[in-house]
Parts: C-alpha cells; structure tokens; sequence
C-alpha cells in the first residue's frame, strides 16, 4: 500500500494519477502531519510518498520519527528544491530516495519499485558527496576524541571513577559511600579534575565525561547507519 501525504493538492493529484494504474494507493491523501503519524500507527504502510516540507523547516532529520513508528517504511522524500546537504541528511536518516516535485511524472513508480527492491533513487553524484561529507564529520569527531581522551588519560584510576560517578549524576555523598572515602577526600579529588581537563563544576565534568563515552562507542562501531555501496545506489535518469 502507497501513501501519499502533501500539503499541496496539486502535487497530490499528480503523485496520485502516476501511481494508481501500477499500485494500490491508500483512499486518503494526508495534509498534515498528526494525520500522517495517526494513519502511520494505524496500519501498514509499504511506501510513503511525502512531501519534505510538511515536516518542517527541519524535514529531513524529522524522518526518523516516521521511521519510528513503522520501522519498515519506505520513504520517497519529495522537494520543491533540490539541496544535495539535505538529500544526504534525508538518506542518512532513513528515506531511500529524495526527488524534485518537477520530476518526470512516469519516473515515480520506477522510484517506488526501486525502494521496494530496497535499493536508493539518488543522483549519480551522491555516493562521493556522502563519503566526503563523512569524512570531514570523522575529522571534526576525531579531533574532538583526541581532546576528551587527552583530559581523561591525565585522571588517576581514582579520579576517572569518581568522575564516572558524577556522569551518573550521583552526589558526593553517595560516591563516598561507593568508594568507601569521606566527602571531604571526593570534594578534593574534584578540584583536583577540574583543574586538569579545564572546568569549573560538577555540571561540566558530567557533560565531559558523557560526551567521551558518546565519542568513545562511535570509534567501536556503533554507528546507526550503514553507508550504501555503489550498486545500491540507483541513478536518476
């Protein structure tokens, strides 16, 4: 089953009349967002043809909360404009293909069995655009790997725990129970991280080291999205 969901009747019309001689369209066109969550949790759904803009300014990044809902839903993010920055953030987070409202109509349900066939409806340039957009991505996270690892490797044993404890957001009080230390021995222990990674308070070593640990398991591979091969990626015609 196809959904169409589009603020502009127009664009729906011609969505609608491109696709209902190949494949079963549902009844009702969506104009809204709450309608499109409350239908999307209502039923199955196999393609979702949208309009990107009635996600909001933020459209792209929003694609995840449809895929949420239903994990196996295929998404064909549809623009006025062409952006190559947001056709990356759109695939990145999880539709399989990103097209102009001024696309040639007879291509649409090509698009549609592209992604049923699980494979991507993106430009030609696309692959190399997203492996350089990753690449000064790792470059920026690397760097700031490098100066999280760099204040936490110059802790004691000690002080790495107790600032574990802080991430945690536990209190001085209960870290000296955990650690079978006084209060006073925590608070010293404290000032003396502050003054290695930077800080001024408990608020931002908690930040730092969760930040770490977010960095951290990024480098152990536990990225959300895997990166498409070269003959998974389909060319526009």
């Amino acid at each position: 089953m196809i959904l169409i969901a589009a603020s502009d009747d127009t664009m729906t019309k011609q969505w609608r009349e491109a696709l209902m001689p190949c494949f079963s369209v549902y009844e009702v066109d969506i104009h809204d967002r709450r309608s499109l969550e409350l239908c999307l949790k209502k039923g199955n759904i196999d393609v979702l043809v949208i309009d990107l803009a009635m996600l909001g300014k933020t459209g792209a990044n929003e694609i995840s909360v449809l895929k949420e809902i239903q994990p196996q839903l295929n998404i064909i993010a549809m623009v006025k404009h062409h952006n190559q920055r947001e056709e990356i953030t759109a695939v990145l987070f999880g539709a399989k293909a990103y097209c102009s409202f001024d696309m040639d109509m007879a291509l649409l349900p090509k698009v549609v069995k592209t992604v049923q066939a699980n494979e991507l409806w993106v430009d030609r340039k696309f692959v190399s655009r997203l492996l350089s957009e990753i690449e000064v991505i790792t470059q920026v996270k690397h760097s700031e790997a490098h100066r999280l690892n760099k204040g936490v490797s110059t802790m004691t044993p000690r002080e790495t725990e107790i600032a574990c404890y802080i991430a945690k957001g536990a209190s001085n009080r209960k870290i000296a129970e955990q650690l079978n230390i006084s209060e006073r021995t925590v608070k010293a222990h404290l000032g003396v991280i502050f003054k290695k990674i930077g800080i001024n308070d408990r608020l931002q070593l908690a930040l730092y080291m969760n930040r770490h640990q977010q960095i951290a398991a990024l480098w152990h591979g536990k990225l959300g999205h895997s990166l498409p091969s070269e003959n998974e990626s389909h060319r526009k015609h």
